[in-house]
């Protein structure tokens, strides 16, 4: 025979409070707008950066020579070396900035070739400069080239293959006028002469 106490029915619960509803309503819509509204934003900007993103022009945008050798000519107490090789060859970095200790006139191209060309020039250089711009190069002899004040003898440096100092060649101060010009690359000589043709001295 089954006990009294097992057939009853359980009370039934007491209603929630209408004001505990409504804030758990006002709570869920909260958090359900926060995320439609990021949503939102994230599909706006998704949708800027497909319009406006070029992968092509973002890494092959030249920096503006021009503008940045003019101002490195006014603000240099000394005639910056100012290379015009052509349209054959491609700017790829160029600055005007402290650098080791010393004021630092700094370009580099990309040659016909392929190949790297930089050119840095400063006063009053240090060693941990020329270390820095010729970094794990050593001099290895001299050799005659042409810049803007004719044929000179530079002191030419030697690096691991294809590091940015993989050739190095070193004028100055004396032969400069008090500055001390670096060119370094990947590039053969023969491409090293013939950006070096294109240097004139700006001041």
């Amino acid at each position: 025979m089954t006990s009294a106490s097992s057939d009853r029915i359980p009370p039934p619960s007491a209603p929630e409070p209408v004001e505990d509803k409504r804030s758990k309503r006002l709570a869920s819509y909260t958090v359900r707008n926060m995320v439609f509204s990021v949503l939102a934003v994230l599909a706006l900007v998704l949708a800027w950066w497909a319009l406006t993103f070029n992968p092509a022009e973002s890494q092959r945008r030249p920096p503006e020579v021009t503008q940045s050798a003019t101002y490195a000519v006014d603000e240099a107490p000394w005639p910056v070396w100012v290379p015009e090789p052509g349209e054959s060859w491609t700017p790829t970095v160029v600055w005007y900035e402290p650098f080791e200790g010393a004021q630092t006139w700094h370009i580099s191209y990309v040659s016909p070739d392929g190949e790297y060309v930089a050119l840095h020039q400063a006063a009053d250089v240090t060693s941990a400069w020329k270390g820095e711009v010729l970094k794990g190069a050593e001099e290895v002899g001299t050799l005659t080239m042409s810049g803007p004040d004719g044929a000179q003898t530079w002191t030419e440096w030697k690096g691991a293959p294809q590091s940015n100092a993989e050739r190095g060649y070193v004028l100055g101060p004396q032969a400069t006028g008090g500055t001390t010009v670096v060119l370094h690359g990947t590039a053969s000589q023969s491409e090293f002469e013939e950006f070096l043709a294109t240097v004139l001295a700006r001041d």
